[in-house]
């Protein structure tokens, strides 16, 4: 095991993409359960939901350049990097939306209030798969693909499963990591530099 986890440990991994000459990035958390490859058993399942899922309906104007992962709690430092130079296009042949418009996928958890609710949004959508600010149902098909992977590889239900990495969402409030109980796709493009749904 070349990267090997801590149990109990929060980890925060960021998804690298490129597009009209800029880097974006998805920050997802996640709680580690028991002893695991970081690469085998985090940074590759998550890569592969979206090459097999989500690549298909992106623009080719984004690349997903790869994925980094390091902890954010125990007194040991960790880090791992994937790197990736091919089958990582979009295959969409469509000119895409600007930089700051994704798709926005809403993340819930069994906490109460918006602590315990999250979001990440989905860069990379071609004019072809959207209309009035709607991505239409072939992208949001795809998005639904994708999150049923991330699903069955990261969350889990009572009781938790050892070892595990849960998918969490981190609240700012109270620093504290909540599972995911469940997710879902907005129909509404969002704008990354507002936060807000146009």
């Amino acid at each position: 095991m070349a990267n090997p986890s801590i149990d109990d440990t929060n980890y925060e991994l960021r998804i690298k993409w490129t597009m009209h000459g800029q880097i974006l990035y998805n920050v997802l958390n996640f709680k580690g359960r028991g002893v695991q490859d970081l690469v085998d058993n985090l940074i590759t399942p998550v890569l592969t939901c979206i090459q097999e899922n989500l690549l298909p309906v992106l623009t080719t104007e984004i690349v997903l350049a790869g994925a980094d992962v390091r902890n954010t709690s125990g007194s040991v430092a960790q880090e791992a990097t994937v790197s990736l130079i091919g089958d990582n296009e979009g295959t969409t042949a469509s000119e895409g939306l600007p930089t700051i418009d994704a798709a926005v996928v809403k993340l819930k958890t069994t906490h109460p209030g918006r602590t315990g609710r999250g979001r990440m949004f989905l860069p990379g959508i071609p004019e072809l798969h959207q209309h009035n600010s709607l991505v239409d149902a072939t992208f949001v098909a795809a998005a639904v693909a994708f999150l049923a992977c991330m699903a069955t590889a990261f969350i889990n239900s009572d009781p938790l499963a050892t070892p595990f990495f849960h998918w969490c969402v981190r609240s700012r409030k109270d620093n504290q990591m909540y599972p995911i109980s469940s997710t879902s796709v907005n129909l509404v493009i969002g704008s990354l530099r507002s936060r807000k749904v146009k």
